[in-house]
């Protein structure tokens, strides 16, 4: 039996997807870290004719990619002892799934977030219940049964978030290549406590407000809004590869030596929820299956998002094995 190549690391949630343009979209330009708002009518009922139950997490997304692309996963995540739960659960093991490591508690309920999907490119707003996921148990006895060649991990909140000490040890010690996509609890720790982190990270992905929002918090008045800038004073950081995504337009990895650049489909999406998990385990993908062949790599995380935001729900549209001989690859 071939064993699993890649531990993913985060959230799992039933997703509540909805849809409506009865809002206005508010330009702030003037704050760096805020440029665009959405409005709603104060004490408005706002109605939709779209609804959709999907699943979706950091930790299930990137798990239901790896495993879709071919890559055999394993997953840490924790869910409820509730209905919920059990439909997360069986949706890992529909996708063949490793599960064995997976958290069940009994005093949580498992993970849901209502998603407002608005504007022209259904951009979302997530109002998320982090419930069992605030208490994903990442203690020494958990994560020393980690024995795989990568760790991809996404955004861990609660009590997980002050494991990152045990977790990046172990991966340190036996050998493990670490790629991660930091929550906002981790970014709010700013560069200067991550730092320790960061320099033992394969693949660090941020999308481009997070990246200006870790360097304001350094150096505020040096900072600019130019991309080369971001990804260059990122880097220095001592991660191997920068990866820093923007939105419709695309992504960007840096290597330390050469910029790299994707451009997104021009053709719309139709929902955004999940693009960035779809990417971000596309491209790590791509370093396994392409032996760290950063161009290949960058092309298939960029066509994996641009098929799921064709799909409502962020664990639809997931490319296939089979799928990429049509993109060459």
């Amino acid at each position: 039996m071939r064993k699993n190549i890649v531990t993913t690391i985060g959230g799992a949630t039933q997703d509540i997807m909805f849809y409506t343009n009865d809002m206005v979209l508010v330009d702030n330009k003037d704050d760096l870290l805020r440029q665009k708002l959405i409005g709603f009518e104060y004490g408005a009922k706002v109605y939709s004719e779209q609804v959709y139950f999907t699943f979706g997490g950091g930790g299930a997304n990137a798990a239901a990619n790896f495993a879709g692309l071919g890559i055999k996963a394993q997953t840490i995540l924790a869910v409820g002892q509730d209905l919920v739960g059990h439909a997360i659960l069986a949706n890992l093991q529909n996708r063949k799934i490793d599960t064995r490591l997976v958290q069940k508690h009994s005093k949580y309920n498992s993970g849901i977030s209502s998603i407002i999907n608005v504007g022209s490119f259904n951009e979302h707003v997530i109002f998320a219940y982090r419930g069992a996921n605030n208490h994903i148990d990442l203690s020494e006895k958990i994560v020393r049964k980690i024995n795989t060649p990568w760790v991809y991990l996404t955004s861990l909140a609660g009590k997980s978030a002050k494991s990152l000490n045990v977790l990046f040890a172990h991966c340190q010690k036996k050998n493990i290549q670490v790629a991660w996509n930091p929550g906002s609890n981790q970014l709010k720790l700013g560069l200067k406590k991550l730092a320790k982190f960061i320099q033992v990270t394969d693949v660090f992905d941020v999308n481009r407000d997070e990246a200006l929002e870790l360097l304001v918090g350094v150096n505020k008045d040096k900072v600019k809004n130019n991309i080369r800038f971001i990804l260059k004073e990122l880097h220095k950081w001592g991660q191997k590869y920068t990866v820093v995504t923007d939105g419709p337009k695309g992504a960007y990895v840096y290597d330390g030596k050469k910029v790299y650049f994707k451009a997104a489909f021009k053709k719309k999406g139709i929902n955004t929820t999940g693009a960035g998990d779809s990417f971000g385990s596309g491209l790590v993908a791509g370093l396994i299956k392409y032996h760290g062949n950063i161009e290949k790599a960058l092309r298939l995380g960029i066509y994996n998002s641009n098929s799921v935001v064709m799909k409502i729900g962020a664990q639809e549209g997931i490319l296939t094995a089979g799928d990429l001989k049509k993109y060459k690859l």
